[in-house]
């Protein structure tokens, strides 16, 4: 008890202490003024905010429809405006009315592991909040580095800091994993964004070409280990598939019994980044999926073998979410690739995007030519990759996977 008092005690000094440097960011519709979308946000110098990348997203992605205004506690709201971006990291620095009094400084280090933190933000429109929790490392397996806290990092609270027990700026609220699992930017990434501060607020168009280059540069650092790596295989049924090609990159499988109605006995494997990078409600991008079937029917008739696998090979979607607005259509190449053993019809497509036009989504699709009641499809799909690398990534891919 005397331990939850003292934590309670701190929270609240926190709290007390830096809460006229805490405000909400709303996303205001401009033609009807009414606010749509809200985060929180935390000013570090007396004109500038930190908050999440995807709290001010609508207002980039359609400036002529919304504007980015604060609210600090019972006060009118003031507008806001974008400085610069890391959308890899879902972090935005804002212009904002000056403030006085005391500013979140960022901490020098870390806290060590299972040492004391608070979140801050407004969750659900409630108003400023703390949230006391416990610091456990950085997130294993993850691409893009978050923190691990314990604590509610509730809808609202997004772009609000997370503190040390001295009131230190640890990293930003992002996202949750529900059941007190909160993930947080690492102030890293928060002191690299204030370091690229312009002069001048930018224009949105010019912030969109700050969007693509990281994205450029972000898919190149991801991909790059993997054309790189040695795989290692393993085998399904009687294909070759991936068991480990990366730190962040996961592969785990699955066995379905035999269905009765239909004595298909089936095997599957997966290995993906499931992490993304938000760009706008109705876009993503940044993933990384593969997918392995091996299909047995032998108990049945060739023709009833064929109806099922050739529904299997409809099935295979991409995995990021896209809108007309934002990519073009799929163009597609269909071939047949192999010897008269080992045949695979494969299906290759690319789509555009719109606004940046040095990446594309790519999906990628085989499926062994049904023999002996048997069949082995292998699928992947990149969301935001250059051509060279969509190239690359599938020669790597055709030579590596293999239907024995």
């Amino acid at each position: 008890m005397a331990a939850l008092q003292v934590q309670a005690d701190n929270a609240q000094q926190v709290f007390s202490q830096y809460q006229d440097a805490l405000l909400q960011v709303q996303v205001v519709e401009k033609q009807t003024q009414h606010k749509t979308s809200i985060g929180s946000g935390f000013y570090i110098a007396p004109e500038l905010v930190i908050t999440n990348y995807h709290v001010v997203a609508s207002r980039v992605a359609t400036p002529d429809s919304y504007q980015l205004m604060a609210k600090f506690g019972d006060d009118g709201l003031q507008p806001l405006e974008i400085l610069a971006l890391d959308v890899v990291n879902d972090l935005a620095l804002l212009k904002a009315p000056a403030r006085v009094g005391h500013f979140f400084a960022l901490a020098d280090a870390l806290p060590e592991q299972g040492a004391a933190v608070f979140s801050l933000g407004n969750p659900h429109d409630l108003g400023m909040v703390v949230v006391p929790g416990t610091y456990n490392g950085m997130k294993q397996q993850s691409f893009y580095p978050r923190l691990h806290v314990t604590g509610s990092i509730n809808p609202g609270m997004s772009g609000g800091p997370s503190v040390n027990e001295l009131g230190q700026v640890v990293g930003v609220n992002v996202s949750t994993g529900g059941n007190q699992l909160g993930f947080v930017v690492p102030m890293a990434q928060v002191k690299a964004l204030v370091n690229t501060k312009p002069a001048e607020v930018p224009a949105v168009e010019l912030l969109k070409t700050q969007i693509g280059q990281q994205l450029l540069a972000n898919q190149q650092q991801m991909l790059e280990p993997l054309l790189n790596a040695n795989w290692q295989m393993k085998a399904l049924g009687r294909g070759l598939v991936p068991e480990s090609i990366a730190p962040y990159i996961t592969c785990w499988a699955r066995t379905n019994p035999p269905r009765v109605e239909q004595e298909i006995r089936a095997s599957a494997a997966f290995c993906g980044l499931s992490e993304e990078v938000f760009i706008s409600h109705q876009f993503t991008t940044g993933k990384i999926q593969m997918q392995f079937e091996w299909f047995d029917g032998s108990a049945l008739a060739m023709t009833k073998f064929v109806h099922h696998y050739a529904n299997k090979l409809k099935q295979m979607r991409p995995d990021n979410r896209a809108s007309v607005r934002d990519v073009g259509e799929y163009s597609c190449l269909s071939d047949i690739v192999g010897d008269k053993q080992v045949a695979a019809r494969t299906i290759y497509c690319v789509r555009a995007y719109k606004d940046y036009p040095e990446l594309f989504d790519v999906l990628f699709l085989a499926g062994t030519v049904p023999a002996e009641q048997q069949g082995f499809v292998s699928h992947f799909s990149l969301a935001g990759v250059s051509q060279q690398n969509a190239d690359a990534f599938t020669r790597k891919f055709m030579e590596t996977v293999k239907w024995q």
